[in-house]
Order: C-alpha cells, then sequence, then structure tokens
C-alpha cells in the first residue's frame, strides 16, 4: 500500500503553491493552466517516510503511538529501531528484542550510517552491521524483565549497537541518548515535521497552502 498523500508544488503569481494535485486553474488568479503554462514544471514534494523493510542496515524511527502524518506532535516520545542487510525490524521494548519484517512500521524515517557519498550502502560495513547485530540480538541482557520505559528501552539498544559497531563518522565514545538524538535524529524529524505541517494545512484548508516568493 502506497502511504505517500502525493504533495504537488507549482508556481505562479510569484507564489508557490501546494495541493494533493495540479488544478485546472491558478489558485491566485484563476488563469487557465492548460492556455498559461507554467514558468517551471510542476513537481511532486518529496515524501519523507519509507517502509522499514525497504530501508536495510539503517536506524529506523517512528512515533510510540500512531503514525508521523496524523498522530505525531513534537512532544511526543519516538521509537526507534535497527534494520539488517534484508530489512528486517529489530526493536527492543516491552516485548523484550524481537526482530519481524513487520507492517508496523510502513511510515518511519530511515536515518542511513554507512552509506557512502552517493547514497550507496558500503559491502563491508554491511556484512559487518549484520554481524554486530545479529550478534548482539543473543544477548540475553535484552529480555522483557529487563526493560524500563525510562532507564532501559530502545535507546539503549540502539546505542549499544552503535558503539559496538564503531561506525565511520560517528563519535561512539561520547555517545549518549541526548546526542544520538541530535545527531542523528533532530536532522531528520526536522525535515519530516515541514512535510507534516503541509500535509496537515492541506487537510484543513481543503485546497492549496500559498507562500509567496520573496
Amino acid at each position: 500500500m502506497n502511504l505517500d498523500p502525493g504533495i504537488v508544488c507549482y508556481q505562479h503569481c510569484n507564489g508557490r503553491l501546494f495541493g494533493f494535485s495540479l488544478p485546472p486553474t491558478c489558485f491566485l488568479c484563476q488563469a487557465d493552466l492548460s492556455v498559461e503554462p507554467l514558468s517551471t514544471p510542476p513537481f511532486r514534494v518529496p515524501y519523507p517516510f519509507v517502509r522499514a523493510n525497504q530501508a536495510p542496515c539503517t536506524i529506523v524511527i517512528q512515533p510510540s503511538r500512531g503514525d508521523f502524518l496524523h498522530d505525531y506532535r513534537s512532544s511526543n516520545d519516538l521509537h526507534i529501531g535497527v534494520t539488517d542487510s534484508e530489512g528486517r525490524v529489530f526493536e527492543y521494548d516491552s516485548e523484550g528484542l524481537h526482530s519481524d519484517y513487520t507492517s508496523a512500521w510502513n511510515q518511519a524515517l530511515s536515518v542511513p550510517i554507512i552509506t557512502d557519498s552517493a547514497n550507496r550502502l558500503d559491502p563491508v560495513w554491511q556484512e559487518y552491521w549484520d554481524f554486530t547485530l545479529h550478534t548482539l540480538a543473543q544477548n540475553p541482557s535484552w529480555s522483557m524483565e529487563r526493560y524500563s520505559e525510562s532507564s532501559f528501552n530502545c535507546y539503549s539498544f540502539v546505542l549499544e549497537f552503535l558503539q559496538t559497531l564503531g561506525p565511520p563518522g560517528v563519535n561512539v565514545k561520547t555517545l549518549t541518548k541526548t546526542s544520538l538524538c541530535a545527531q542523528l535524529i533532530v536532522p531528520h524529524t526536522s525535515a519530516a515535521a515541514r512535510y507534516i505541517s503541509l500535509y496537515r494545512r492541506l487537510l484543513d484548508e481543503k485546497t492549496v497552502a500559498v507562500t509567496k516568493s520573496s
């Protein structure tokens, strides 16, 4: 199932206009867009979320409850997991550590850790990623009995994974939950927040959102 709502952006009347489809007339001036062509082609706004099983060897994030587009608020808790090279999600929660190709991660943010400048997976690191993840998953420490929502949770598992993996570009020696969020999670959630805000505004206005160009 495709969850991308398909937000379209076009420019006209010195404004940027957004909608779920390209309208026959400009929202601002009512010009017939089939007669008066756009100066630049319309484009689809990039959808920031992925299915976790299509994001191998990454850190994946989703709200602890609900989904990003409809339920998430900045004050809400986020749940975090790790995918292996086959896109299977390893996550630690009140049920202990478990892994699955679950549909529960169909609208997740993906944080690549071991990709190169062209966003390609490094095959050597990919193999080591799987070895580290699967070895860590066998550790009995990640039991449901030890789980604590405040002190031993999904972030503890991801921190332990990254500290064991030691990926390039991540200072694992000083990595904490706070620095993990600041370095890896916040940049992705901030970008997603702009998309979420635009989507909800479009739902409210039933037409398009308009931002005047400078």
